[in-house]
């Protein structure tokens, strides 16, 4: 709905008491103050190859995707996360994108169902980029939602359209990062379809869950990525461990 004042959509609302309910990064830092601090370890390598700190210069490193190689390992919770932090950056904004097309947990949790998304503006050349762009209440926090299944997806998670339409996301700045949920590698096709697109991958790895072969057909799959960075979710353990570790392999 536009704001008849303003000509604009007033922010879209984030329940935040129902994200701290899901584990998820709340407002209050204090209440989550060891998975902020987790968090912090997770996304400054990140920041320093967007910043261009890193060992080397990554091409594209604003746009970052949160994957796993099967189901089941935590990859939305940590995307969310991940935005989440990464909008308490004071020079940067973040775009967070429901990239998972056959679960969209992130749409469900933020309770966009229904709302055009990101296979309707890759459907429909007619529909633009910053349409299905929703601001939200939470401060530098953009959504996309997945928006409507359409045929052929990883055809169109794969396509020239797709690359504009990053593109438009990234805004033309470069002070907006870009992070994708995306299905798991061994799951899908769609999932290599856009890991393609992206400069920086994150893959989330069960703790005593995920058989190390599964884990390294998963990295073999990613072969050519730029920047590979693995994360332990150790959200099994007990309430005084980590809920994250964290490596990189490439």
């Amino acid at each position: 709905m536009v704001d008849q004042a303003t000509g604009t959509a007033p922010p879209w609302h984030v329940d935040h008491r129902a994200l701290e309910r899901m584990g998820l990064l709340s407002a209050d830092s204090e209440v989550n103050g060891r998975l902020t601090d987790e968090l912090l370890r997770i996304k400054r390598p990140l920041m320093g190859n967007v910043i261009g700190k890193g060992a080397r210069v990554l091409a594209h490193a604003e746009r970052i995707v949160v994957t796993s190689a099967v189901p089941g390992e935590g990859k939305s919770f940590t995307a969310m996360n991940l935005a989440l932090s990464l909008a308490r950056e004071r020079d940067f904004e973040v775009l967070l994108v429901d990239g998972d097309i056959p679960k969209f947990d992130i749409t469900r949790v933020l309770g966009l169902e229904g709302q055009p998304g990101l296979m309707d503006v890759l459907a429909d050349e007619q529909c633009r980029p910053a349409e299905v762009m929703l601001r939200t209440d939470v401060p530098n926090l953009l959504v996309v939602p997945a928006g409507r299944r359409q045929s052929h997806t990883a055809e169109l998670l794969g396509s020239l359209r797709m690359e504009y339409v990053l593109e438009e996301f990234g805004g033309r700045n470069r002070r907006r990062l870009v992070v994708f949920d995306s299905s798991p590698l061994l799951a899908t096709a769609e999932s290599q379809a856009l890991v393609s697109h992206m400069g920086q991958v994150v893959m989330v790895v069960a703790a005593d869950r995920t058989p190390q072969q599964v884990v390294n057909l998963a990295l073999q799959s990613l072969n050519g990525s730029p920047y590979i960075g693995l994360i332990l979710n150790m959200s099994r353990l007990p309430a005084s461990e980590n809920h994250y570790d964290h490596s990189y392999y490439g």
